[in-house]
């Protein structure tokens, strides 16, 4: 088990009432939907962006996230989504939600494409969100360079607040099981370096890439 997927499995019961962004996010991604017929999200979570679809498979690395998913949906996958486990133009709709960004998006989003027949919605926090943690996001165009092959029919950028301050702000990490940073591996920061980072942040947020594309098979 990888380190992500340990701290998302940890954090599966907390993850809902914490993860106030990665909500809103997907508020804005099923706003975005033109067809529901089979449909896969990917790095689905707990299922924010699966709500209000009648036949949709998820798939993600935490099996305690997976477990929660399947009591509302009912279909999921242990798996990554740099290698999708499914025969190409299988889904009408494949959805992925403030997840990407934690995968290998040069593997990830052509995977994501080649599942979809029809329509692949994505939202991905992307450079300029919580510089003061230098998180390595992806750049927007790294992601538009990956579509070259499809019809974008939407594209553009939110700033979503993370809407805690202070030391709930690290509890928002922790609790939704994003405190996890590949550049600095496993390292724990003193209290006294929090303490700094946080009060030096005014109004954090994330700055979403949304994508609708159309596949042309």
């Amino acid at each position: 088990m990888s380190i992500l997927s340990l701290k998302f499995s940890r954090a599966f019961k907390t993850y809902d009432d914490w993860a106030l962004p990665q909500k809103t996010s997907a508020d804005v991604l099923v706003s975005m939907r033109t067809d529901c017929g089979l449909a896969l999200d990917v790095g689905c979570g707990t299922g924010f962006a699966s709500r209000g679809l009648k036949n949709v498979i998820g798939i993600d690395i935490s099996k305690g996230m997976a477990n929660i998913y399947k009591e509302r949906f009912g279909k999921v996958i242990l798996g990554k989504a740099e290698a999708l486990p499914f025969k190409d133009r299988k889904f009408d709709l494949v959805v992925s939600n403030f997840s990407l960004h934690w995968t290998d998006i040069r593997r990830s989003i052509p995977e994501a494409l080649r599942v979809s027949k029809k329509q692949v919605l994505l939202a991905l926090p992307v450079e300029g969100s919580l510089r003061e943690f230098g998180f390595p996001f992806p750049r927007e165009d790294e992601i538009i360079n990956l579509l070259k092959d499809v019809k974008v029919l939407d594209r553009f950028i939110l700033d979503i607040e993370v809407p805690f301050r202070g030391w709930d702000l690290i509890r928002f990490f922790h609790y939704t099981g994003t405190s996890f940073n590949p550049l600095k591996g496993g390292v724990i920061m003193s209290k006294k370096r929090l303490e700094d980072m946080i009060s030096r942040i005014d109004t954090p947020y994330f700055s979403v890439l949304f994508l609708s594309c159309e596949v042309k098979v």
